[in-house]
């Protein structure tokens, strides 16, 4: 999914010849204001692209709660805490908050850099399926969608948003696509393309610990809009998602 040249629907000429994109918040109605929109999927499907965009073209808070299990796991990498210790890792994820401006530990921001280091997010991928530490953190992404509503809405993407987390959301989205287009999307995202072959192993990995998981597997909402985006730009992904949040939910799959 490659960005793309055009504007897709919500292009609004301003120059003759010359067309750009407008924040939608010029054309939605008002009864936008303090919607929650939900985007979920596997690794690589580009939700955090997608995400990104939609949040600024709709003028609200993009909320990643999947910030909450890299701050536990990066405690606990700093704590130097067994893994696979239920007890300490739901004691560690109490003291993890998350608001729309991001994750902290002990009430001090934690920068995204530290969030996003191999090991973190090694350590992440683990923690995220012990069921007490979820247990821990549910209310805490709650909370911070809910303060990212009162802000005039969130755009909150992650694996389980949809079904979990915001099951009442207004418009639930989950993205799809070829696992080998996904490796490649990830490959060029990371300027790692020589390890395509690596890449996609940990993704097909991924792909089975995120739907095999006991706890929140991975799986569209039943009133989710399940969007493949193998062949699809990045930019007609985020128009369609656009269309939908402006009141175009009749169709349930696209």
């Amino acid at each position: 999914m490659t960005p793309s040249n055009r504007c897709g629907r919500t292009a609004v000429a301003l120059r003759p010849g010359r067309g750009v994109c407008r924040g939608l918040s010029a054309i939605l109605p008002g009864s936008m204001k303090g919607i929650l929109v939900t985007i979920d999927g596997p690794a690589g499907g580009g939700k955090s692209s997608v995400a990104r965009q939609v949040a600024g073209r709709l003028g609200v808070v993009n909320l990643n709660t999947g910030a909450a299990y890299r701050a536990a796991a990066l405690l606990a990498l700093r704590e130097e805490t067994d893994l696979s210790d239920a007890p300490k890792l739901a004691a560690l994820a109490s003291r993890v908050s998350l608001d729309p401006d991001g994750a902290s530990i002990d009430g001090e921001r934690v920068p995204e850099p530290d969030l996003r280091t191999p090991e973190v997010s090694a350590a992440a991928s683990r923690v995220s399926v012990d069921a007490g530490l979820r247990e821990v953190l549910l209310p805490v992404q709650r909370a911070a969608a809910e303060e990212a509503r009162e802000r005039g809405g969130a755009v909150v993407e992650g694996r389980d948003i949809g079904t979990v987390v915001l099951p009442d959301a207004e418009l639930k989205v989950f993205l799809s696509a070829d696992p080998e287009e996904r490796a490649r999307r990830r490959a060029r995202q990371t300027g790692r393309e020589a390890e395509l072959d690596r890449i996609r192993e940990a993704i097909q990995r991924r792909d089975r610990q995120d739907s095999e998981r006991e706890v929140s597997p991975l799986r569209p909402a039943e009133d989710a809009v399940v969007l493949d985006t193998t062949a699809l730009s990045l930019d007609e992904v985020v128009s369609r998602v656009l269309d939908l949040a402006a009141g175009q939910r009749g169709v349930r799959k696209l």
